[in-house]
């Protein structure tokens, strides 16, 4: 029998935490279904806090757990829950959280013991601050991608995936990928078939595979440049003009050189670059709050071509205008 910790942090989300039980939960009764119920492949899912004590969520509901993390001996997998206080203050320079060397004890002693720790959105950060990223691939909630490289600059972040699993460590994107990252546990330790059966009672789309369409574009200005400010105004608000990078650069006061190589120091994007996601974002507005015909939105962000943008917008959502807007219009 595979046992699972689910480790319940104060600030949490709330619906991660008996989600998860739930999502499992319903893969033990399709394991029951499919191979009976004394099946040795049904899963041991436990909620565990660091103190054995009772946390507050962040919606203010205490979360019980279900058993004593020292009594819940060497699980096969421990998951991380998310920290909403991470997503709210996403501008932080440093990140904390009650008990925090004790649960990086934690996760450190139960990996060395062979456990794999996954994370959905912000559990992420718990993970990396054992160190056990390092030199490895990992996703979180996309709000958070720009601290999330600044705390742990040595992990890759894979910012469209919404699961990146490393072999002894597994992230999951956004809060609600929870049930992403559970079914993928479920067809990675149990089997395909459990996880699809399993998909289908919760009438949940198990083809998730990017984050992308949800990720909003977050202009980076925490810095001190103030060229290269005076260029990331200038371009948002001329978005639609046909703009010269190398003039931008002499109206700003810097060589086309030394612009571009600031311009991606301070912005983690190249002007080009910038622009296009400035246009592509004004794109994804219209598209959720208007009837415009796509072509007329295309034109309107500055585009003539319009098979070119239909590429791009696809690029950087993983849609195409009219799926976009099928997804989110209001």
């Amino acid at each position: 029998m595979m046992k699972i910790a689910i480790l319940a942090t104060d600030n949490t989300m709330v619906s991660g935490i008996y989600g998860l039980f739930d999502v499992f939960f319903a893969a033990n009764f399709c394991i029951e279904t499919r191979y009976g119920k004394n099946s040795l492949q049904k899963l041991d899912y436990q909620i565990v806090t660091i103190n054995d004590e009772p946390v507050k969520g962040y919606n203010g509901i205490d979360i019980k757990p279900t058993v004593s993390i020292k009594a819940f001996k060497s699980p096969d997998v421990v998951i991380t829950s998310a920290n909403a206080k991470i997503v709210i203050g996403c501008c932080d320079s440093a990140i904390d959280y009650p008990f925090k060397e004790q649960i990086t004890s934690y996760l450190k002693d139960s990996h060395s013991k062979g456990a794999i720790l996954a994370s959905y959105c912000t559990g992420s950060f718990m993970i990396a601050a054992t160190g056990l990223l390092a030199g490895k691939s990992a996703t979180t909630h996309w709000r958070v991608f720009e601290m999330f490289r600044k705390l742990y600059p040595f992990t890759r972040l894979e910012t469209d995936n919404l699961i990146v699993d490393n072999g002894d460590t597994i992230c999951s994107g956004g809060a609600l990928s929870y049930v992403d990252m559970a079914l993928h546990i479920v067809s990675r330790f149990v089997s395909k078939d459990i996880s699809s059966d399993c998909a289908k009672l919760l009438v949940f789309d198990p083809i998730r595979e990017k984050q992308s369409p949800y990720v909003s574009f977050q202009q980076q200005k925490d810095h001190n440049d103030q060229p290269i400010l005076k260029a990331q105004e200038y371009i948002e608000s001329h978005y639609k003009n046909d703009i010269s990078m190398d003039e931008l650069a002499q109206r700003v006061g810097l060589g086309s050189r030394t612009f571009k190589r600031r311009f991606k120091l301070a912005t983690h994007e190249n002007p080009i670059n910038y622009l296009q996601r400035i246009r592509v974002e004004q794109a994804k507005q219209k598209l959720e709050k208007t009837t415009e015909s796509i072509n007329k939105i295309i034109w309107s962000v500055g585009y003539e071509d319009i098979s070119s943008f239909r590429q791009l917008f696809k690029r950087f959502t993983g849609l195409t205008p009219k799926d976009y807007r099928q997804k989110f219009a209001a």
